[in-house]
């Protein structure tokens, strides 16, 4: 129940920042929000829970004063990847309509 509640929160924020800007960016700021606030990360080396890794990072560097960039691994490789792949459909889109 809670994931579902984070994950539709995620989306209505995403949608929220998204209506500042213009349409042409608009798909591109939703997509890049979306891509921060559902990346997970592994708590800890040996746990099996995961949690955003961008509120674990904070948590972490808050509370805990814990300076390790390991939380945002899943994020550092996720974002390159889903803009590749968001360029790659865009040339696509662009091409062949």
């Amino acid at each position: 129940m809670s994931f579902l509640l984070y994950l539709l929160t995620s989306f209505g924020v995403s949608f929220l920042f998204g209506s500042f800007f213009s349409e042409e960016k608009k798909q591109f700021i939703i997509f890049l929000i979306l891509i921060i606030l559902l990346t997970p990360a592994q708590l800890s080396l040996g746990s099996t829970e995961y949690a955003p890794s961008i509120f674990a990072f904070m948590f972490n560097l808050i509370l805990e004063q814990d300076y390790s960039l390991r939380v945002l691994r899943p994020l550092i490789l996720s974002i390159p990847i889903c803009l590749f792949l968001g360029f790659i459909i865009l040339s696509i889109r662009k091409r062949f309509f």
